[in-house]
Parts: C-alpha cells; structure tokens; sequence
C-alpha cells in the first residue's frame, strides 16, 4: 500500500494532509526511475558482496528504495498508456493510515510517498476500462516488483532474503485484500470504475 491517485473520491480525505513537495512530471519521473535503478543497483551489490552485516543492511535499504518508488509511476505509465493526463506529482504519506496497526502506521504515514496528479478533464473522459488500468496499475507494480526484489535476493542467497521474501508475500497477500475492500484502495477504485 504505497502511493495513491488523486479522484474525486478522494479529494476530501486528500485535502486534509498537503504534500511535503510537489514535483513536475519530468522531474517525478525522472527521481523514481533514478530510485528504482539505485535500489536494484544496491540489490546487485549486495548480491556481490556476501558478508553477512553489510549485505542484508544494502538488500533491506535497496527493497526499500525500490517500495518507494515503483508505485506512482506505474500509476502515470499507465494512465498516459490509456490516455490520461497529469499535472505532476505530490510526496505525502499514505493515503490510508486506518488501514495500518499502530505502530507501522505511524511509519506509512511519514514515508515519502509518491502521489500521481491526474486531471481531472482525462479522468472523466477516459472509459470504465482505462480507468480501472490506471487505478489497478500502482499496486499490482508494487506487489510485482517488491515480490520479484525479495526473490532475486533469496536466489543470491543474501543473509535475510528469506525473511524478506516470505514477510512480502504476507503482506502483498493482505495488501491487495485490504485495497480490494478498502473504497479508496486502489483495487477498490479499479472495481468501481468497472462497476460506472
């Protein structure tokens, strides 16, 4: 549960917490693809390092690098694939901080998270599907890429992966569950616009 869009449906619960930054799309884009290089760059040196210590803290901050930004700009390719347009980019917290217990939701909601800004014009005229490709498209990145970092590190053998990979599944399982239920979820946004 990572970064989120910006609809109607939640403008309400988005205009009560404003971003830390605002970034054009450009320079949004160019950040979280640069992050996603560093993390699997970190992934890939911990990977040829094989010391204990110094391996598992390079895999825990290259999954972490990569968590944070592969979401959004699943969002925007995406959305600019069925025809979407935006504004930019926002960086804030999670969207959904009752999801999470106490504890980690304090963590989710102080994580720089990426938020796609989508018009509202491209919104209203796309269709029911190219919506839901658009909503679908963050978490399924998330889950795809968090799952595929936790197993190439558990290929590499990197003291931890196991772990890693295991408590990822865990959570990608109760991840998409609690978007699927959730009406501001991703997943429950997909559903919707299927559903209009």
């Amino acid at each position: 549960m990572s970064a989120t869009t910006i609809t109607a449906q939640t403008a309400t619960t988005a205009a009560k917490r404003s971003f830390r930054r605002r970034y054009s799309v450009a320079r949004g884009n160019t950040l979280q693809a640069t992050g996603i290089f560093a993390g699997s760059t970190m992934l890939a040196g911990a990977s040829a390092l094989h010391t204990n210590a110094f391996s598992t803290v390079l895999m825990l901050a290259g999954f972490l690098t990569v968590y944070l930004n592969c979401h959004a700009i699943a969002h925007y390719l995406a959305g600019r694939l069925v025809g979407l347009r935006f504004r930019g980019y926002g960086v804030r917290g999670t969207d959904h901080p009752e999801v999470y217990p106490p504890g980690i939701r304090q963590l989710m909601q102080a994580a720089p998270f990426y938020v796609t800004l989508s018009t509202k014009d491209s919104r209203e005229q796309a269709g029911r599907w190219a919506k839901a490709i658009y909503y679908a498209a963050g978490e399924t990145s998330t889950a795809v890429c968090s799952i595929t970092f936790a197993a190439v590190a558990a290929a590499a053998n990197i003291p931890g992966s196991q772990t890693l990979l295991i408590g990822i599944i865990v959570f990608n399982a109760i991840s998409t569950v609690v978007t699927t239920r959730n009406p501001t979820g991703d997943y429950g946004k997909a559903l919707r616009a299927l559903r209009s």
